[in-house]
């Protein structure tokens, strides 16, 4: 590995812990990024989950209180999620690169759709599901989104509040809380095979993550800056350009 490729990989974080920061969607960024370097398309996946996992600590402890009285039920309702991630991350551990680049481009669509509504997501699943059965339905959305996340994972948070918000939690604090928690614990879940599958590109892990965590220090004083929606709609425009990239420059 020369300086080059470090620096690749630190900028490659340093983009993604910014727009995380920004708008959600690090993935999204961080997987072609990582490619560009010239990991393989599965290695750079399975990279870019296991580099971007500890930016998901500050905002559990930032949004502790949120969790105050309910933690049992927070997690009798991630439960279903963590089952789902092994199952994701076996799914890519299992696959070959053959049939990860025949999927990845409608995962990739998905993640610009999911961060370009970003919580409206919430709307679109509460009309599209009647009130009767979205206690039943909780459960089957969680394992669906930990499927995701062990698969893929970029715009996770917004699919996990629209599940959270599905399950009767109204206040968007208490929401955001939850989905920190439960995202937290897809990833982890996540990363425990990846590294023991030897997947993870360490030194490229590494160079992300320290990137991830400035550039999340950066995004963090913009966001206080700059709006909410066109920040996300411009991440999610760039997003679609690098997937268009993607597909087109196979």
């Amino acid at each position: 590995m020369t300086l080059l490729d470090l620096a690749l990989f630190v900028a490659a974080g340093l983009v993604g812990g910014a727009v995380n920061s920004l708008a959600g969607g690090a993935k999204l960024f961080v997987f072609p990024l990582l490619l560009a370097t010239g990991l393989p398309p599965i290695m750079a996946n399975a990279t870019g989950t296991v580099a971007l996992w500890p930016a998901q600590l500050p905002a559990i402890w930032m949004h502790r209180r949120g969790l105050a009285g309910r933690l049992r039920a927070v997690l009798w309702r991630m439960a279903p999620a963590v089952v789902g991630t092994l199952c994701g991350a076996g799914l890519l551990i299992i696959s070959s690169e053959a049939v990860f680049l025949a999927v990845i481009p409608f995962v990739l669509v998905g993640a610009v759709t999911t961060i370009a509504l970003g919580n409206r997501t919430a709307i679109v699943m509460a009309r599209l599901i009647p009130p009767r059965r979205r206690g039943a339905a909780t459960g089957a959305l969680m394992f669906g989104a930990g499927v995701y996340g062990g698969f893929f994972g970029a715009g996770m948070g917004f699919l996990l509040i629209a599940v959270i918000t599905l399950a009767g939690v109204s206040s968007i604090r208490e929401a955001n809380a939850e989905k920190n928690i439960t995202a937290t614990a897809i990833n982890t879940t996540a990363v425990v095979p990846f590294l023991a599958s030897g997947l993870v590109h360490l030194p490229a892990a590494a160079g992300v993550l320290v990137g991830g965590l400035a550039g999340g220090y950066i995004g963090g004083h913009l966001a206080r800056l700059l709006p909410d929606a066109p920040m996300r709609l411009v991440v999610a425009g760039l997003g679609l350009v690098l997937t268009i990239a993607f597909l087109f420059g196979r």
